[in-house]
Order: structure tokens, then C-alpha cells, then sequence
């Protein structure tokens, strides 16, 4: 093995630990799991639960534009990947604080400032972090240097979530600051693996043919693309409706939160495999089959008053391993069904438009909540109802 082959196997493997630890801290700072129990913990209005995913989706997806365009003159993605990854930290430390020395709605609106700051880092890692992986892995290596990197996330979440479950009773608030600084520290580490990597890339020339006269407005597609758009929308409900599983809940967060993030990493390791291969057959079918599972966790956290901690957490369970289905078969939906820059347009439109969906169902559940006498989550399951059904108006992707 010559010097050249060396430095590339340890490139990857810094990547490898890198993408693990973001993994991992992005686990154990969800705005599903941790940051609700933080909320609820620290007495925060209950309406701020309900802003806790649209802000952290929407806020990693409707910045991708204009950093994009940003992008088109900054050749060192290395740079923007260090600093995107920096705010990252900066936030986490911004929510260690709130937790520490405030509680009630003052608390509560600096955790929501703070991971609105933390989704821009997400953006801007997310968008530079694929070209520092082109860089490093050839064509046939990248899917499985980011498996191997979900499965060690999935079990560093596990080795730390299972000691928790057995000392959960005697941590207390402890439990959810030491998450927060974990996170932090996970951060950390991945900005340090990859520290002393450097990622260039060739900045395309303008041609005389990029004129206004031969652009398409970005919102210009066919009718396949706006249906895509319409369903996945609606099938954001897969996560909008996981804060609402410790919310509406009789047991405390601190009991409820290392349950909950046994159960995420659990799914996510279990099903991603089964769900890929489902979705490799018929992405349709993928999102059908794990809107109905979605439906059952939902049915289970309905009609069951009071249930224990451990119920809980198999009903968390199932709906995580539903959202890994919905997100597995609208990712690779929206590979099929189109091609080249069609399927790039598809992906950058679909997520502008998400982004501003989330926001919407954010401030509409925000609203409506203090007004109706009944659970949100069953308008939620309706939803993911309507989102099955329309699944039916998709073209095959296969065909």
C-alpha cells in the first residue's frame, strides 16, 4: 500500500468518526426526544413543544438556497463546513445556559432561538459535507461509509440511552443538561476529525447561454413534481407529531427521555436496512406502509390513558421506525422519478417548499391548540390518512 492509498483510508476513516459523532449529538439534541423534555422540564408554555421540529426542519432546509448560492463563490467548502459546524456548538452551549439559569417562557424562547441558530449551522454542514464526501470516497464507497457511520451513531446512542433507562429515577434535570453537553461535545468531535481535512472544489464559469431569456423559474415544473410536493407535505406529520408522545404523556420527560432515545436509535438501525430494500422495490408502497404504522403509534397514544414508561417507549418506537420509512421512500421517490437536473430541481424545490409547509402546520397547531377541546394528534393522524390516500395520485417511480 503506497503513501498516496494510506492518507486516503485515513481520510476515510476521519470521516467515518466524523459523520458519527454529528450523528450522534444530532440524536441526542432531537427535537423530538431531548429538547421536549427540556421544554416541559423547565415549565416552557406548551405551544413551544409544538414549534420544536417545524423550526429545527425548516430551518435546515429553507436556508439551502441561499447558501447555495453563496457557495457558487467560495471554492474551500472546508471553511463553510468548520464554521456551520461551529454554530452548532454555539447553540448547543446557548440551550446549556437556559437550562442552567432560567426556566418558564424566558427559558424557552432562548431554546428556540438557539436551535434556530443550530439548524443554520445543520444547513450549511449539510450542503458542504456531501462535497468533502465526494472528495474522500469514490463512487460505490459513499453510501456504505455513511451506513457504516449511522450504525456506530445508532450504537454510541444506545451504549449511552441504556445506562440511563437503569438511573433514570435518581438523575432528574441532571439528566437532559448532560444530553445537551454530550451533544455539544459530539460537535466537537466531528469538527475535530475532520479538522485537517481540506475540500476544494472547481467553480463553474458563466457561459454566454446563461441568460435570463434561457432560465426557467425555479417554480416552473410539471404536475408530477407539485404532487410530490403536496404528499410529502403532508407526510411531515410522521415528525410533527412525535413531541406530542412525551407532551401528552402522564409520565415526567426524565423518566420518558432515555426511552425515547432507545427506541430512536433502535429504529433507525433496525428498519433503515428493510425499509431501503422495500423502497428499492416500490417507493409508493414504502411511504403507504409506513404511514399506516405511523397511524397504529398514534392510535396507541390515543387510546391508552395512562401508559407505563416502557409501553411508551415501544409506542415511540414504532412511530420512529414509520418516520424512517417515510423518509427512506420519499428520498428514493424523488430519486426515480426523475432525472439529472430534473431530479435536482426536484430535490431543491421540494425542500424550500417543505420548509415553508413546516412552518405553516407549526404556527397553525401553535394556534389551535389552546382552542379546541380534544388532542391535536388526531387532526395529525387525519392528516397522515389524507397523505396515504394521495399516494395513489403518484406516477410509479419504477416505470
Amino acid at each position: 500500500m503506497n503513501a498516496e492509498q494510506q492518507s486516503v483510508n485515513k481520510q476515510k476513516k476521519r470521516l467515518i468518526g466524523s459523520l458519527s459523532a454529528s450523528k450522534l449529538a444530532d440524536l441526542l439534541i432531537s427535537a423530538k426526544t431531548t429538547l421536549p423534555a427540556l421544554l416541559i422540564t423547565l415549565g416552557a408554555p406548551a405551544w413551544m413543544v409544538g414549534w420544536l421540529v417545524p423550526i429545527r426542519e425548516s430551518g435546515a432546509l429553507l436556508p439551502q438556497a441561499a447558501i447555495g448560492v453563496l457557495l457558487r463563490k467560495i471554492a474551500a467548502r472546508h471553511g463553510v463546513w468548520r464554521a456551520g459546524m461551529a454554530v452548532q456548538i454555539i447553540a448547543c452551549a446557548g440551550m446549556l445556559c437556559a437550562a442552567l439559569l432560567m426556566e418558564g417562557a424566558h427559558a424557552g424562547w432562548v431554546i428556540l432561538g438557539a436551535l434556530v441558530l443550530l439548524s443554520l449551522g445543520r444547513s450549511a454542514c449539510s450542503l458542504t459535507v456531501k462535497d468533502i464526501e465526494a472528495d474522500i470516497a469514490a463512487k460505490g464507497e459513499r453510501g456504505k461509509l455513511l451506513g457504516r457511520a449511522s450504525t456506530l451513531s445508532g450504537i454510541l446512542t444506545l451504549l449511552i440511552a441504556v445506562p440511563l433507562v437503569m438511573f433514570q429515577s435518581t438523575l432528574g434535570m441532571t439528566l437532559i443538561t448532560a444530553l445537551v453537553t454530550l451533544a455539544a461535545a459530539g460537535f466537537c468531535c466531528a469538527l475535530l476529525f475532520l479538522l485537517p481535512v481540506k475540500t476544494y472544489v472547481r467553480m463553474q464559469q458563466k457561459t454566454s447561454t446563461d441568460t435570463p431569456s434561457n432560465k426557467v423559474a425555479f417554480w416552473q415544473f410539471d404536475a408530477v413534481v407539485y404532487r410530490f410536493v403536496l404528499v410529502r407535505g403532508l407526510f411531515v406529520h410522521s415528525a410533527l407529531v412525535a413531541p406530542y408522545f412525551m407532551l401528552e404523556n402522564e409520565a415526567g420527560p426524565q423518566q420518558l427521555l432515555p426511552f425515547y432515545l432507545a427506541a430512536q436509535a433502535g429504529a433507525t438501525m433496525l428498519s433503515s436496512i428493510v425499509w431501503g430494500r422495500l423502497s428499492d422495490r416500490s417507493a409508493r408502497l414504502t411511504l403507504q406502509i409506513a404511514g399506516a404504522i405511523a397511524l397504529l403509534a398514534c392510535a396507541g397514544l390515543l387510546s391508552l390513558t395512562a401508559p407505563s414508561v416502557w409501553l411508551s417507549g415501544v409506542l415511540f418506537f414504532i412511530l420512529s421506525v414509520a418516520h424512517t420509512g417515510v423518509r427512506t421512500g420519499r428520498k428514493t421517490y424523488s430519486l426515480d422519478v426523475k432525472k439529472g437536473q430534473g431530479r435536482t430541481e426536484l430535490v431543491a424545490f421540494s425542500n424550500t417548499a417543505i420548509g415553508l409547509i413546516l412552518l405553516g402546520f407549526g404556527a397553525f397547531y401553535a394556534l389551535i391548540k389552546p382552542f379546541i377541546g380534544f388532542s391535536v394528534v388526531y387532526i395529525m393522524a387525519a392528516v397522515l390518512v389524507l397523505a396515504m390516500l394521495l399516494t395513489f395520485c403518484l406516477p410509479r417511480e419504477k416505470a
